[in-house]
Order: structure tokens, then C-alpha cells, then sequence
């Protein structure tokens, strides 16, 4: 993750998504949740025990499930309240995904959590990085909204599309924080 304060911000956040994408590209769509919830918590965390360090050298994190984490993060301000909501349907989505019975992307419970992330991240950043997709050359189609854009790369792109979009945000929280 590219944490360079120097670099623009909209340079610094597409860069963070190419990374994660990178982490996630030929992995199956198992392994890519497992690894979009790893690198989310593992910022997560880094947040947490940057706030900590600031208040004791020797405090420690104690060992907390995701949604804790995004709560504290939350109630220590570290983050703001769209996005946890963000992250906590993110949580709904890993639950459900990995539930024995379900299979992937077929579930209805699942695309339900995708289309909520869509709907909850329809806003500035999500739309522009649209308009960005739709200017580059190689693109024949239109995104004009988010359903578009999931007709076309499917649910699991949409996945990566959106934890991407994640993941850089959490990366400029963090850059904030320091």
C-alpha cells in the first residue's frame, strides 16, 4: 500500500486499487474474499494501533473480530460513519458467502449485500472512478450506473471493483490519521 502523503490524492488512491488488484487477479472467488477481508483488517488494525501507540507505547490490541474492529474504529473516529456502514455490509457479505450452503455468487442473500455496497458507495469517489473507466480508450461501453457496470463484469468483479474502492479508503483514513 502506497502511504506517500506527497503524491495526489486521486494518483495515491487509484494506485491502492491497482494493488489490490494485483493481490486478487486469477484467484478463485473464495480466495478473493479471503484475501480482500485480510487486507481490510490488516489496515484496520493499523489504524487501531496507530491511535493506541499515540495514547501508551506498551498498550496492545487485543485480539477483536472484524465488525469490533470497525466499530472502534468508528467510535475512535478513525473512520466515518458511511464508511462502516460500508465495511459492516462487507462483514454481512463475508458471512454470507461462507455460509456451507451457499454457493458464491448465486446466493441471493450475497447479491443483495453486493447491490448494497453499489448503492451505498454511489457517491463522489464511486462516480468518478466510473467517468475514469468510461474515458479510457479500450472501453466500449458506457457505465452510467452501477448496473451497468455489474451486467458486464459480473459479481465478482463488482467484488473487486468495490473492495478496491474499499481498501483506498481505508488507506487515505489511515494517511489522515498520521
Amino acid at each position: 500500500m502506497i502511504l506517500d502523503k506527497e503524491l495526489d490524492n486521486n494518483i495515491r488512491f487509484s494506485q491502492n486499487m491497482v494493488i489490490y488488484n494485483q493481490k486478487v487477479n486469477n484467484k478463485s472467488d473464495k480466495d478473493t474474499i479471503v484475501i480482500s477481508v485480510s487486507i481490510i483488517e490488516e489496515i484496520l488494525d493499523q489504524l487501531l494501533e496507530y491511535r493506541l501507540s499515540q495514547v501508551s507505547q506498551k498498550a496492545q490490541l487485543p485480539d477483536m473480530s472484524y465488525q469490533s474492529k470497525v466499530d472502534l474504529c468508528y467510535k475512535m473516529e478513525l473512520i466515518k460513519g458511511d464508511l462502516r456502514r460500508i465495511l459492516q455490509v462487507f462483514g454481512d457479505l463475508v458471512e454470507n458467502f461462507s455460509k456451507e450452503d451457499n454457493n458464491g455468487y448465486g446466493s441471493l442473500e450475497v447479491q443483495t449485500n453486493i447491490l448494497e455496497l453499489c448503492k451505498i458507495n454511489e457517491n463522489d469517489i464511486f462516480n468518478f472512478i466510473l467517468s475514469l473507466i468510461n474515458s479510457a480508450p479500450s472501453i466500449e461501453a458506457n457505465y452510467e450506473k452501477v448496473d451497468d457496470l455489474i451486467e458486464d463484469i459480473g459479481w465478482s468483479g463488482t467484488v473487486k471493483f468495490i473492495c478496491s474502492i474499499i481498501s483506498a479508503s481505508l488507506v487515505e483514513a489511515l494517511i489522515e490519521l498520521r
